[in-house]
């Protein structure tokens, strides 16, 4: 049996992107399309299989970019993952980001709980997983330190390709 090419996603919580991550703001409007025309792009090569940290941010915009993708174009045969790290992932955020999160579960193919408690590290058990699991990294990243660089690091040095859509913001995206 031949393996689904696979991408996870990795980026910035809300507050780094430094605009609103609100359907009535412009630039968000201009961010979602280039990532949907990205990940369209992405599975029109082969690329169907994605996988979110469920986190806020680009993980939870990305994964219902995935979802969107999966109505509208059912004939691409994406699917999406959701890789919680722990069980209680969601209970402190904000109420809007709680229905985005638990709106993007109900409609994911897959669940991967990693653990069902809380414990130092394990957002980076998490990130390493969805590393190890796929094939590319898609990814909104400015070079700042933090759980995304870390990331990024990591699937340098797994070899993973890592596309860097904040670096190419409005132009073309490239590997990093």
């Amino acid at each position: 049996m031949e393996r689904n090419l696979s991408c996870c996603f990795t980026g910035y919580r809300p507050e780094k992107f430094g605009f609103s991550l609100s359907p009535d703001n412009q630039k968000y409007n201009e961010f979602t399309r280039k990532l949907y025309a990205y990940i369209i792009d992405l599975a029109e090569e082969g690329i169907t299989v994605y996988y979110s940290g469920m986190a806020r941010g680009f993980d939870i915009v990305a994964a219902e970019a995935v979802i969107d993708i999966k109505r509208l174009r059912s004939d691409l045969g994406v699917s999406l993952v959701a890789c919680v790290p722990y069980t209680e992932q969601a209970s402190a955020f904000p109420p809007d980001w709680k229905a985005r999160y638990d709106a993007v579960l109900e409609e994911c193919d897959r669940v991967v709980l990693l653990s069902d408690r809380y414990y130092r590290g394990c957002y980076q058990v998490r990130n390493k997983y969805m590393v190890d699991n796929t094939d590319c990294v898609l990814t909104y990243f400015d070079g700042s330190a933090g759980g995304t660089k870390n990331t990024v690091d990591y699937a340098k040095k797994k070899g993973r390709a890592i596309l860097n859509l904040y670096e190419n913001f409005g132009e073309q995206m490239e590997l990093i």
